[in-house]
């Protein structure tokens, strides 16, 4: 097992890159995990486990996790601890890190893998995404689909929201929403949009079909048009007091607690 102790080791710089850079993240489909919790559920969840690094003082501490770890990876580092600083994102880190590769799910799959699907048009806000990762895999939903701009949910903050629902509930990034909505229409698919308009539905007063797609949109800005025209439907969330809307993660655990009970 190597000891790393410079700063300047490449294999630190990468996990850096990792923590940062989307664009890292994407172009090696490899993503990072800190603290022992998320290394328990990579085990748990069976994901492809490239790289473990620990602090000397984390291995100590969490022997019995450090040892799995050790055993599932292909490779394992120990960091000394003046370098923790640098790899980790928190003000207290436990020492243990997990490099993953990154699922590969074609939008294909999407039709045959379950019946309650919720769709997301550019979401942009990581705290957002986490918490409706984390609410579609309490309340059932079959998997979550994200248009392009969105946040990435391997992103350490979506990360450490999700506490691992992430790892469990499938989640498809497609390069063109509409299309993706028209092509699971095809496979009978019913879509709606969380949208206000003359003839939008209202959540609570009709049972979604069986098999549903439901989309929500953007924090400032809503669904985007060509979305939006590709919905069967739109829908809204009937509200008593006076505020104009509701925070996107509160109105997609709405939606999530309807569309699959």
């Amino acid at each position: 097992m190597e000891r790393i102790t410079s700063k300047d080791n490449e294999k630190i710089k990468w996990l850096i890159k990792l923590r940062e850079n989307r664009k890292s993240r994407e172009e090696s489909a490899s993503f990072l995990t800190e603290g022992t919790r998320m290394a328990q559920e990579v085990l748990r969840c069976g994901l492809s486990l490239q790289q473990v690094f620990a602090s000397e003082d984390g291995a100590a501490r969490h022997v019995l996790l450090w040892d799995a770890l050790c055993r599932k990876a292909q490779a394992a580092y120990l960091v000394s601890g003046s370098l923790e600083a640098k790899i980790s994102s928190v003000k207290t880190p436990q020492g243990i890190y997990c490099v993953c590769k990154i699922p590969q799910r074609p939008p294909r799959q999407i039709a045959g893998s379950g019946d309650k699907f919720l769709a997301l048009d550019h979401l942009q806000d990581p705290g957002n995404l986490g918490t409706i990762i984390r609410t579609a895999d309490a309340f059932g939903a079959d998997g979550i689909i994200l248009s392009e701009g969105c946040a990435d949910c391997y992103s350490p903050k979506v990360l450490r929201s999700t506490m691992g629902s992430v790892f469990r509930l499938p989640v498809w990034t497609v390069p063109d929403l509409a299309q993706t909505l028209e092509d699971l229409k095809k496979e009978g698919f019913a879509s709606f949009g969380a949208a206000l308009d003359d003839t939008a539905v209202r959540l609570g007063e009709f049972r979604f079909p069986q098999k549903a797609v439901t989309v929500v949109g953007n924090e400032g800005n809503g669904i985007s048009q060509s979305v939006l025209n590709a919905c069967e439907k739109t829908l809204y969330i009937p509200m008593k007091g006076e505020a104009e809307s509701l925070n996107a993660g509160v109105a997609a655990s709405l939606i999530l607690w309807e569309m699959c009970r």
